[in-house]
């Protein structure tokens, strides 16, 4: 059933489904007797420790310092007093480099609401309070001239540091308002001579070395998680969508043998990613999370008018917290940033269960039944593959020594997706129900899961179903429709796609391929208040999780970070960078997080750019073998909506398929192992190692793999 005016509540439609999407409870600012050590002669004095951590806090302003007891080695929130020493920042600038936080505002009320300033825990006027907070310490910063006050949290934890910064603490009682949050902006700042880099989750994942050259070529490294707000115009840049949005919430730092990786654990939809080279705010290499409070947008106050900008009143209000994990020795390096974050989300239960081991890898095949065109006036369907010549397709594929195999069939809805209210009945030129069912049961006794790909995000204009009430609201306030299509609610989607549960089930469809659920979120900017991306990123993993029960499996593309615990296929994960002049060297950090947990699949077979370089990422990168094929000519779909298919003829490509998959297939052996390391060894060769001690290798130059047996279990 689709949410209209007399359709259910959006709490009735998701508690049917079994979802929760209520927020987590905020934390309390701790009330406390004022914490009055006295300080060692560096400033700081000791807060709390562990075994393996002590933690120092500074009494005048708040700075910290970690001591990874294992190592002996110290991590401080600010640079030495020999680094500052050579600083030639001056000002503000110099001020920041010895904070814990930069706060950005703006003012809420009168002129000039668009202008940033910002304050630090050493501007003029500032009263810092301290107190003890349980096994951690809690600082408070009021600045009385401008009636703000933010308040940070600092506590230890088995892996490291989590710094905290609960919604209770951000106060705005006069004309200024908070816009963003720097937290811990120079905590482990590096020098251009030191040995090491920053980690950034640019694509696959991003390495910005010390030792690059790059004077006046960069401009930092400043994005937000999961991608621009969608529903804010002033996103819409003539370069958005030439980058690799963030996929997963992570940071980090490499300097000589010590290293942290850092998770954004709470409120990562509204925080930016930033890394910045020396030249732009310092000497140094620095890399930290910026919490957002609220987005700059433009608004017209009328169709002729020219747009302004603004600022949105309503505070993205909810907790934010950061968690450094230290890493020392041979484990301090982009390897093991992404074993620790891997076992960050396996004890937050954010990670799906190990897979089992296979004799055969899957081979992921995506069959387009076709799509409509508009031709003389009128719509009509341009089938392409039929549920027939597609059992055709896979018997011969079955026969050529393809073992194992999952099939997403697309294009299978009534005039494909013209009219995505109107999905059912299955498209008769395609064969009809009957032979959806044929297929998909001969599909089944063949060992192969038969999944329907489907858009539930984007609802067309002509349809029905009332944008104003089921459309998501932009940050100026109106609906969200781009050229005649609205983009839904989250609970709107939740209940369309239920629907098509409950009808695909019947047809024995083993789940669903879902467009947009792992690579779209955003607000939704009600008058009544903001549903923030979280609240649309637990919708969105309690659907998968609904259709998993229902069918079997549910599979999403990119694998956003809050879809990984629901999803059991990722297709077209991150594999490029964004080519920023910033990243020196592009690195497996995602896949290793997941490889042995979620199968994931890069760009199609039969579309690549360079299909020798992309067929030997995959393998590097551990991705399985995909392509997408129709049986007739992709010509048929050239004035089609999926007119993107510009070779995929499936007579032209069985052979290239075959082949690639017996090479895939080769490494049958490392499904369901875990990538443990990854390194450079030379311009054009790559060694991936797994858990087993077996080593692949890939040399660019010479267009080939190789394999070394490891001796493990």
């Amino acid at each position: 059933m689709l949410l209209g005016r007399e359709g259910p509540t959006a709490a009735e439609t998701l508690a049917r489904l079994g979802i929760d999407a209520a927020p987590p409870a905020s934390a309390a600012v701790a009330q406390g007797e004022l914490w009055q050590p006295v300080p060692e002669a560096d400033g700081y004095a000791l807060a709390a420790q562990t075994d393996a951590y002590g933690l120092y806090v500074r009494p005048d302003n708040g700075g910290i310092a970690v001591l990874d007891r294992r190592s002996g080695y110290r991590w401080t929130s600010s640079p030495t007093r020999e680094e500052l020493a050579k600083e030639k920042v001056k000002g503000l600038l110099l001020s920041n480099l010895q904070s814990a936080f930069v706060l950005t505002y703006v003012r809420s009320k009168g002129a000039d609401q668009t202008i940033r300033e910002s304050v630090n825990s050493l501007s003029p006027g500032v009263r810092t309070t301290i107190v003890k907070d349980g096994d951690g310490i809690q600082a408070s910063y009021s600045f009385p001239d401008k009636k703000l006050g933010v308040t940070i949290r600092y506590s230890l934890t088995e892996a490291g540091l989590k710094v905290s910064v609960p919604a209770a603490g951000i106060v705005e009682d006069g004309d200024y308002a908070a816009f963003s949050l720097d937290l811990l902006p120079y905590f482990g700042a590096a020098a251009a001579s030191d040995d090491g880099y920053l980690f950034v989750p640019d694509g696959p994942g991003g390495l910005i070395r010390f030792n690059a050259p790059r004077a006046g070529i960069s401009k930092g490294y400043l994005h937000e998680v999961y991608g621009a707000e969608l529903t804010n115009s002033a996103n819409w840049t003539r370069d958005a969508g030439m980058r690799e949005d963030i996929a997963y919430p992570v940071f980090g730092l490499k300097k000589g043998d010590q290293a942290f990786v850092a998770v954004l654990a709470k409120g990562e939809g509204a925080a930016q990613i930033a890394a910045m080279p020396p030249g732009i705010k310092s000497s140094l290499y620095n890399v930290y999370s910026s919490q957002m409070y609220r987005e700059e947008y433009l608004y017209r106050m009328s169709r002729l008018a020219a747009p302004t900008k603004a600022v949105q009143k309503q505070r993205l209000d909810f907790d934010r917290e950061v968690e450094y994990r230290f890493l020392s020795g041979q484990k301090a390096d982009y390897s093991g940033m992404a074993e620790s974050y891997r076992d960050y989300l396996i004890a937050a239960g954010s990670l799906g269960k190990p897979l089992q081991p296979a004799e055969h890898v899957p081979l992921y095949l995506k069959i387009m039944g076709g799509n409509y065109e508009k031709a003389f006036g009128r719509v009509r369907y341009v089938a392409a593959t039929t549920f027939a010549q597609a059992g055709e397709m896979m018997r011969s594929l079955r026969s050529k020594g393809v073992a194992a195999s999952k099939v997403a069939f697309y294009g299978w809805q009534n005039m494909g997706d013209y009219d995505m209210e109107k999905r059912f009945p299955i498209e008769s030129s395609l064969g009809g129900e009957s032979a959806a069912k044929a297929f998909i049961g001969e599909m089944k006794a063949a060992g192969t899961d038969v999944s329907f790909y489907e858009d539930f995000l984007w609802v067309d204009g002509h349809s029905s179903a009332s944008g104003k009430s089921g459309a998501v609201r932009a940050i100026d306030g109106t609906a969200f429709i781009d050229e005649g299509w609205f983009m839904a609610k989250p609970s709107f989607t939740a209940a369309s796609a239920a629907a098509a549960v409950d009808r695909l089930k019947k047809l024995g469809v083993s789940g669903i391929l879902y467009s947009g659920l792992g690579d779209t979120t955003f607000n939704d900017y009600e008058p009544s208040g903001i549903l923030s991306r979280g609240y649309t990123s637990r919708v969105y993993a309690g659907l998968l999780s609904y259709t998993r029960k229902e069918l079997g499996s549910a599979g999403v593309f990119r694998g956003n970070a809050y879809t990984l615990s629901q999803a059991d296929y990722i297709s077209s994960l991150p594999s490029e960078s964004s080519y920023d002049f910033l990243i020196d060297e592009t690195v497996p950090f995602y896949p290793m997080v997941l490889h042995g947990y979620v199968p994931y699949t890069f760009g199609e077979g039969n579309l690549r750019d360079d299909e020798r370089k992309e067929f030997l990422r995959a393998i590097e990168y551990g991705a399985m073998p995909s392509f997408m094929v129709t049986h007739d000519d992709s010509r048929k779909l050239k004035e089609s909506a999926s007119n993107f298919l510009y070779s995929s003829r499936f007579d032209k490509w069985e052979g290239r398929i075959v082949e690639e998959y017996g090479q895939f297939d080769s490494l049958a052996g490392l499904f369901a192992r875990r990538i443990t390391a990854h390194e450079k060894l030379s311009a054009d060769r790559y060694a991936t190692t797994y858990e087993d001690g077996t080593r692949v290798i890939v040399d660019y130059a010479a267009g080939s793999f190789s394999v070394e047996k490891g001796g493990g279990a």
